[in-house]
Formats: C-alpha cells, structure tokens, sequence
C-alpha cells in the first residue's frame, strides 16, 4: 500500500497522490501485453484512473497506448488526460459506427452509463446502460474486457450481515440497479458467445 501523507497540499497534490501507481500495479503493467483502452474515461473515476495506467505503463515498459474515451463534454477532462500522455478520443458510445471506427486494443475499462438522475430518463438509463454495453461487447469481443458495476445488483439487506457476497444471487430494486444488471449480462452474453474474457466490478461506497 502506498504511503500517506500527513497533510495533503493542494487538489493538484491529491490528483497526483491518487493516480500513483503501486508496484505490484507496475509489476502487472510489465506482465500486461498491449495497449489499453478506457471507455467512459470522462466520469468520476476515469481521468484518475487513467492517469495511473499511464504511469504504471511508463514505469514498467514497453512502450504502449493508453486512450481514454468519451463524449467530452467538459473540455477540463481532455486536457487533464492530454497533459498526462494519455490520447483522447470523442465517441458517443451509442453510436455504432463511431464505436467500430474506434481503434483496435487487446485491453479495454468499461466505465461507461447513466449513473445519477437516472430515475428522471428511464428510457435512457436502459440505453446506455444495457444497448450501450451489448455494442462495446461485440466490437471488443477479442479483447480482455474490465467492466465496472455496482454493488446495487444485490438485495437489500441488513446492516447486521455484513453486507452480501458474491455467491448472492443478484435481486436488483428499482429501473436504474435492473439495467445495472442488464450490463453485467451483456458483457455475460460475449462472455459465452465469443469466450470473451470479462471480470466485473461491483463498486460500493457510502
């Protein structure tokens, strides 16, 4: 684990300690073949995230691409990725034809969906989190695919068990944690139908 600081500067400080790689991160990175392709780069997470592939890369060699994904619509992301080495590239991931004329990567993130608000445009939230993912699935079939989900799947349950596990069954509540599901199942679908390896990764907060 990497150390703490006892006081953390500035948010440009905590952007930096945030998107430090570990060695056990840069030992994987050195094992890893081939570019890697963040799709969703432009949420919460993404420009982090690929920040830190950037570096974990540079660290462990060979020379590769590290390209983030998104529609871009706040042009601060782009320029942090930029200034970081990561390459860019705008994509509404709705759109077939822009997702199969996005390059060709043995490595791909997911982090892509209609996360808040998504109560407000149900039409959308399915879209975006169950079409969209059916087309990343099938465009990147020969690919090692991450894909990010959420811990919402899962029934309620009470605060005394400890909180479920992965061998529970999924029983999503509410329109936005089914289409969740839906994700999940359609990267399944590849999984099976193109022996696409998949890891999925239920993220919980609080």
């Amino acid at each position: 684990m990497l150390p703490i600081p006892n006081r953390i500067e500035d948010e440009s400080h905590l952007d930096d300690l945030l998107s430090t790689p570990s060695q056990g991160l840069i030992e994987l990175f050195g094992r890893l073949a081939g570019d890697i392709l963040v799709l969703g780069v432009a949420g919460k997470m993404g420009v982090t995230l690929a920040r830190m592939a950037r570096r974990a890369a540079d660290a462990a060699g060979p020379p590769r691409r590290v390209i983030g994904v998104a529609r871009f619509t706040d042009p601060k992301a782009k320029a942090e990725l930029l200034k970081a080495g990561v390459e860019t590239i705008p994509c509404d991931l709705l759109n077939r034809a822009e997702v199969e004329a996005l390059p060709d990567a043995p490595n791909v993130i997911f982090m892509a969906g209609k996360k808040f608000g998504a109560e407000g445009s149900l039409e959308q939230t399915w879209a975006l989190n169950v079409l969209m993912p059916a087309q990343v699935a099938e465009r990147y079939a020969r690919a090692r695919i991450v894909a990010f989900s959420t811990g919402c799947v899962y029934p309620f349950v009470s605060p005394l068990t400890g909180g479920c596990g992965e061998d529970e069954p999924p029983a999503p509540i509410g329109e936005y944690a089914q289409s969740c599901l839906g994700r999940e199942r359609a990267f399944g679908h590849a999984c099976l139908l193109h022996g696409t390896p998949v890891c999925l990764i239920r993220l919980n907060y609080a």
